[in-house]
């Protein structure tokens, strides 16, 4: 009799494992689908930020042609703002071609943290190679703005350019603390 008794208690305790183990996977695929969804979702916030700094490259492009005729900046000034626009465009790319929300559900979680991983440190590598593109473009444009403006003029121009480039200096550093701060929670969520 008490044979029988710890059976049904086998066969009882078997049972209800085999409902905590379905529930369990059942649990584990809804919390994959959630993180899978959320990665996905600041993954479109990088493309969406990729995309911009492309739009910002193209504009710069487009006025460069502006620089000859507004104060007679040489072609090859020009010609250096466009290479100079075109690099940053081609690093974007670079930066981001191997991430996108679409590869996201079938890919390993952990090849998207190491995409993720890559992305977050040439962001924070970018400052190291743009700067001193940036300082070496800035001096050319002052030197172009100084030898071919009145003094006066090339003054407040020489303002009006230290102006765009603290605010836009704001924006951009801005833009990049988001974008290492979104790869920092989807690296967390992950690895969570």
């Amino acid at each position: 009799m008490e044979e029988m008794n710890v059976s049904e208690e086998l066969e009882q305790m078997r049972s209800e494992y085999a409902v905590l183990k379905r529930k369990l996977n059942e649990q584990e695929v809804i919390n994959n689908k959630l993180i899978i969804s959320s990665v996905r979702g600041k993954i479109n916030y990088l493309t969406s930020h990729e995309r911009m700094e492309y739009v910002f490259c193209l504009l710069a492009i487009a006025l460069s042609p502006v620089y000859h005729t507004s104060f007679s900046a040489s072609w090859a000034f020009c010609a250096a703002t466009v290479l100079f626009m075109l690099f940053c465009g081609y690093w974007t790319w670079k930066r981001h071609r191997e991430l996108k929300s679409g590869n996201v559900e079938s890919e390993n979680m952990l090849t998207v943290v190491k995409k993720v991983r890559v992305l977050r440190q040439e962001y924070i590598d970018w400052l190291k190679i743009a700067i001193p593109l940036l300082v070496a473009w800035l001096g050319w444009l002052f030197a172009e703005i100084f030898m071919h403006l009145d003094r006066q003029v090339a003054i407040f121009m020489a303002l009006g350019v230290m102006s765009g480039l603290i605010i836009g200096g704001f924006i951009g550093l801005r833009m990049r603390r988001n974008v290492i701060r979104t790869c920092d929670e989807i690296i967390s969520q992950i690895e969570d």
